[in-house]
């Protein structure tokens, strides 16, 4: 492996790695630099319904208001194995996450295993993420962690 090569495959794992601690930590500004101008989210696999393609801020908007009824999030996502080619690259890796919701009827956590699946483009020195799919390999809890806020 190039010199080259390490450094693409180092900073496409901080972007991942940003990725997943933005969202942790509700850093919305910062969480919109780890997207690509138009990204496609795919949670398909997990929860039905068809991918989206979104501008990268509307995107985060969106994960703004659907997380925001949540106490706590945390995703952890280790193993990840990239492939560059040019500016582009595709990325894999596992991922765990607990998303936290207190005095919600059925429990307060809903988790998952499963994988992540990326697609990259670089944009001047930095790797954005355009393309996110989740594919779980086991879920459980409570989905009603999700249900709006009365009010």
């Amino acid at each position: 492996m190039h010199q080259e090569d390490l450094v693409d495959q180092l900073a496409i794992q901080r972007v991942i790695t940003e990725y997943a601690w933005f969202v942790d930590r509700r850093d919305w500004d910062a969480l919109v630099a780890t997207l690509a101008d138009t990204v496609v989210v795919d949670y398909t696999a997990m929860s039905g319904g068809e991918a989206e393609t979104l501008p990268g801020p509307e995107q985060v908007d969106r994960w703004r208001r659907e997380l925001g009824v949540l106490d706590g999030t945390q995703h952890v996502v280790t193993g990840v194995i990239a492939d560059v080619t040019g500016d582009t690259a595709t990325a894999t890796a596992n991922v765990l996450a607990w998303l936290r919701r207190d005095n919600v009827p059925g429990g307060r956590l809903w988790h998952n295993g499963g994988t992540y699946e990326f697609e990259l483009r670089r944009a001047g020195e930095r790797w954005r993420i355009s393309r996110l799919v989740a594919r779980p390999i086991w879920i459980e809890g409570n989905i009603g962690v999700f249900a709006q806020r009365p009010g």
